[in-house]
């Protein structure tokens, strides 16, 4: 059974790697992870693209925050 871990991200510029890097150390062989930025204004989205997009399974961004809800 695949496990689907949804992480919600916004303004993570200085830990959104090192929490990426930890999930995906997790003992749990089949996983996606998908990461949804919910509109960072700190750079985060800078790092997201080159250093986790190629880690992960999908990264979603939303253009303008909308709370951990969405």
């Amino acid at each position: 059974m695949k496990v689907s871990i949804i992480m919600p991200c916004y303004n993570e510029a200085h830990t959104i790697v090192s929490i990426v890097e930890a999930v995906l150390r997790s003992p749990v062989v089949d996983k996606e992870v998908l990461i949804v930025d919910d509109g960072s204004t700190d750079g985060t989205r800078d790092i997201l693209k080159p250093r986790v997009e190629p880690l992960v399974s999908r990264v979603i961004y939303h253009d303008v925050n909308r709370g951990k809800g969405a």
